[in-house]
């Protein structure tokens, strides 16, 4: 119980971000789709001794804590990122919301009803885009969608238009009449999503939806997905590892580490608040006669004048790209400026200036996973060591 109490305040008191403010103005409103408070898992796996010749020794208990007090809401026309490396507890939070896992403690909303109260209630309401495809292989893709249309409580006269819909935003006519079996990747992914739309759910939570596709696919399921919220009275909740598809689909972003929320907001904002600073990438404009690496040394000095702790990330030939922290940029407008006018004393062909991308922010949260993963995996060496310490000395004759 202490433990839990002192990772609650740990929650509330986050260094990363004012958790409590956000989940005030999204979490538990009335009018949100859909919200977990405090949600939490705990597996427990029991490790011991025994066996027909050997004197049966007590089991000793390892719990491993999989979420640990999930807060998060889900507003009306909103697409919620929930984020992080694999292993930080997403697919053990999906798995709660669809009542497939009981949480330890905690709860789940979704349209006012108690998931774990009123399930059958709320899986009416429920879309579910599964990250591995659930598919029978040897029935069409025109017959995966009439007979889960026919489950979701599709009416009849609105079929053809549903499938039609759906079909022609995501580009997959030509596949209708194939078997599961034949179909791509990319294509089952789309299916599934599909499949998840039927009935038009009040929330959905799509795990992973693109894996697999081709560029272009991807961007048909962007526009589909985009289509299928905005300033629609549905929510939904994606998890991705791709941070461009984060960027394109959600309204708001949480990264969890080691089953924590550690921050969660715009994408901007966690651009703002996490990233490291910009990126500035140049390219030199040069005649035969020139000294590349001359101009460039040049172009350096005046550029750490403008940017005292400005890094060289990568230099070749006429071209370099070069990391400046978010405390040497005091206006942007003055920052281009100053860029511009060296286009016209520095032979400066053009230049790129931008912010830090959101797979950045991500890394920085997925080493603490990295870092407080090395820390356990010693912990369990050492109480390994110490436990076989302990029976040899104990197995020596007195």
């Amino acid at each position: 119980m202490k433990a839990e109490l002192k990772e609650a305040h740990a929650f509330k008191e986050n260094k990363y971000l004012d958790l409590t403010k956000e989940l005030k103005k999204y979490g538990y409103e009335a009018k949100a789709v859909a919200f977990t408070k405090q949600l939490r898992k705990t597996f427990t796996k029991r490790v011991g001794e025994s066996g027909p010749c050997k004197k049966r020794k007590p089991e000793l208990e390892k719990t491993k804590v999989a979420v640990r007090n999930l807060s998060i809401g889900v507003y009306h026309g909103e697409v919620l990122g929930l984020l992080g490396p694999n292993g930080a507890g997403k697919s053990t939070a999906l798995n709660m919301i669809i009542a497939e896992t009981a949480p330890t403690s905690g709860k789940v909303v979704v349209s006012g009803h108690n998931v774990r109260a009123n399930t059958l209630s709320v899986l009416e309401m429920l879309g579910y885009c599964p990250q591995h495809d659930a598919l029978w292989e040897t029935i069409t893709l025109e017959e995966h969608v009439r007979c889960f249309a026919a489950v979701k409580g599709v009416h009849p006269s609105q079929l053809e238009e549903v499938i039609d819909f759906y079909i022609n935003s995501l580009k997959i006519g030509q596949h209708r009449k194939k078997f599961a079996m034949n179909l791509s990747g990319g294509t089952k992914r789309k299916l599934s999503y599909m499949m998840s739309m039927l009935g038009s759910p009040q929330f959905v939570l799509m795990d992973e939806p693109s894996t697999g596709m081709d560029p272009q696919s991807k961007r048909f399921l962007w526009d589909t997905i985009n289509a299928s919220f905005k300033d629609t009275t549905r929510g939904a909740i994606l998890t991705t590892h791709y941070m461009e598809e984060a960027d394109a689909l959600c309204n708001r972003v949480g990264i969890m580490v080691n089953g924590a929320l550690q921050c969660l907001g715009s994408t901007q904002h966690l651009k703002d608040k996490f990233g490291s600073g910009y990126i500035l990438e140049v390219k030199l404009s040069l005649r035969v006669a020139d000294n590349v690496e001359d101009l460039m040394d040049k172009l350096e000095e005046h550029l750490k004048s403008l940017f005292p702790d400005m890094e060289t990330v990568e230099r070749f030939m006429e071209r370099a790209q070069y990391s400046i922290p978010k405390e040497n940029i005091t206006s942007l407008g003055k920052t281009f400026s100053s860029l511009e006018r060296y286009k016209k004393t520095h032979n400066l062909e053009e230049y790129s200036f931008s912010q830090s991308s959101l797979e950045q922010v991500f890394l920085h949260f997925a080493k603490q996973q990295l870092e407080e993963g090395k820390d356990d995996n010693h912990d369990a060496i050492a109480e390994k060591s110490r436990r076989a310490t302990s029976k040899t000395e104990t197995s020596k004759p007195v």
